[in-house]
């Protein structure tokens, strides 16, 4: 601001209110300026969501192309899984396989007796020498064991008494403890057993309750003995339930797209707006670039042949109004029609999704050239940007001359004022000399 002030005493006008209106006629370039880079920037916005709700599409088409969505796998399932569980580990061979537990694999234990000591001692474990202090409780003693993993046993305190309990399962596990603070305690020592079980009547042995030898592929866990648990190993083949997973999600990312730009090309522009809001509406309004991506986006899945698999935007019927999906351009999912699809031809439905001249292919020929660094999205993203830029330029530029252009305008009415009021003291002197006169 000026530091200029005008007070208008000689000429009896209020020149800051005329100073203050014609500035404000002035700045009419600059408020049209301030509502054109608004609409710069509103329309980059725009852009920018429908690029990254178009990657979201790409994205979710690359990955119906993943391998690893097609790659083999095999459902199993036990029959009794508290007493047998079961995890696949590779492929295996596909039908039944009867298992039954006639023993589970434990470890060897063994009680002792727990003398307190009141000077240091040592206690030997598993060949691994345990330092005690002083008066070393029970509690302290079976800390410091629990401290030497190499020890190979686990202790706990129960009813005053020191249990050892080997760290490995089986028949093969034994403890070997000394000290002159333990002594063991007769007719307490259980010792460690092998589990036994068979399958299909074929008997085996293991050290472990989880054993990966019984049935090529599985991985048995036992947890009860069982007369029988049925392990069932289904064939080969695509993870069904994750393939409809991804569809799920690629129409989502697609109808997702399609709202975005036709919300954008739809909203209309408010004539003669006088705020930045109603400015910024309606920037995309019937962009011909989007209709048109609009359509080619229906044509390529339309074209792609997934209407056999039950992705489709549907029939218009009796029914259709403008909230139909065949309507708005929305995918939907027949989803009992695409299990069928893999279930009765995988290879086929695979070769539909993302196979040559497939949905994927389809789409990534479309959206590769719109998406990519310099396409065509991107480029109009980037001269949105430009412009804004431009703009705002423009308006410090402008601004710039408008506090010249005011302060041109307070020294020009403070001359005036300066001149009006000489003027008026020289009038009154030259009055009062002609009064003199007289």
């Amino acid at each position: 601001m000026s530091p200029i002030t005008i007070s208008g005493l000689a000429s009896g006008l209020d020149t800051e209110s005329i100073i203050a209106n014609l500035m404000k006629i002035e700045r009419l370039p600059m408020a049209r300026l301030e509502l054109q880079q608004g609409q710069a920037k509103a329309r980059e916005t725009a852009l920018k969501e429908i690029q990254t709700k178009l990657q979201a599409v790409s994205d979710a088409a690359d990955a119906l192309h993943s391998p690893g969505l097609w790659a083999d796998t095999q459902t199993v399932h036990s029959s009794a899984p508290e007493s047998v569980g079961v995890r696949r580990l590779s492929g295996t061979g596909p039908g039944g396989y009867q298992v039954s537990v006639s023993q589970l694999a434990r470890a060897e234990q063994r009680t002792y007796a727990f003398t307190q000591s009141a000077s240091p001692s040592q206690l030997t474990v598993g060949g691994k020498t345990i330092e005690l202090g002083a008066n070393a409780t029970l509690e302290g003693a079976v800390a410091a064991i629990n401290a030497e993993p190499a020890s190979g046993v686990y202790a706990v305190a129960v009813n005053g008494k020191l249990v050892l309990a080997s760290r490995q399962t089986g028949a093969a596990s034994t403890i070997a403890a000394s000290g002159a603070g333990i002594e063991e305690e007769a007719g307490k020592r259980r010792a460690g057993l092998d589990a036994e079980y068979s399958v299909d009547g074929v008997a085996g042995t293991s050290a472990s309750n989880v054993v990966t030898e019984a049935i090529p592929g599985l991985e048995l866990t036992f947890g009860a003995v069982t007369t029988g648990a049925a392990i069932s190993v289904g064939a080969p083949g695509a993870n069904t339930e994750a393939v409809k997973s991804q569809v799920k999600a690629f129409v989502t990312a697609y109808n997702s797209a399609v709202d975005a730009i036709r919300n954008r090309v739809t909203e209309k522009r408010i004539p003669n707006a006088g705020t930045s809001a109603e400015a910024n509406q309606g920037v995309l309004f019937g962009d011909t670039a989007l209709n048109g991506l609009l359509g080619q986006l229906r044509q390529a899945v339309s074209e792609s042949g997934v209407a056999a698999l039950g992705i489709s935007t549907g029939a218009p019927g009796a029914a259709v109004s403008a909230d139909s999906d065949s309507v708005l351009g929305h995918l939907t999912i027949d989803e009992a029609k695409l299990t069928a699809a893999l279930e009765k031809d995988p290879l086929g439905t695979r070769a539909t999704l993302s196979g040559a001249g497939g949905l994927t292919e389809s789409l990534d020929a479309l959206l590769a050239p719109t998406l990519g660094s310099h396409g065509t999205i991107a480029e109009r993203v980037s001269s949105a940007a430009t412009e804004s830029t431009r703009l705002g330029t423009s308006m410090s530029e402008l601004d710039t001359r408008l506090e010249e252009r005011e302060e041109k305008l307070r020294m020009q009415f403070a001359m005036m004022e300066s001149a009006l009021s000489k003027s008026k003291t020289e009038s009154e002197w030259l009055s009062g000399q002609l009064a003199g006169l007289s």
